[in-house]
């Protein structure tokens, strides 16, 4: 009888460890859904723990996606160069692995707007 009693507390914290053993992404530069004005020179990714990515690539509008080159070592920030950027709508995709092996991936999106004369 005790022992049904701790169960539903023993699931929750089963599923609190297995929720938080994947690397998620925190943060992004550029940010995700934002407008910029200048051609960044990096992508940079900010994970929830040590990831190392299996697949990157960015794509505008309706162009082919163009792979981006792939860190050979897991961080928990990962930077990779872009090439040169035009006006447009783009987005990146992703994949990495975590340390304990789990697989995630997702995709953010943003917008280089024409600059401003100054």
């Amino acid at each position: 009888m005790k022992i049904l009693s701790l169960l539903p507390g023993l699931v929750l914290v089963m599923f609190g460890v297995t929720a938080s053993a994947h690397a998620h992404l925190q943060k992004s530069s550029p940010a995700d859904n934002s407008v910029i004005t200048t051609s960044p020179s990096n992508l940079v990714l900010n994970f929830s723990e040590a990831a190392r990515l299996t697949a990157l690539s960015i794509q505008k509008g309706s162009e082919s996606p163009q792979k981006l080159p792939l860190p050979t070592t897991a961080a928990q920030q990962i930077s990779v160069p872009l090439p040169r950027l035009t006006p447009g709508t783009y987005l990146v995709s992703w994949r990495v692995v975590s340390d304990d092996g789990h697989v995630m991936s997702g995709a953010l999106h943003f917008t280089l707007a024409a600059g401003h004369p100054g």
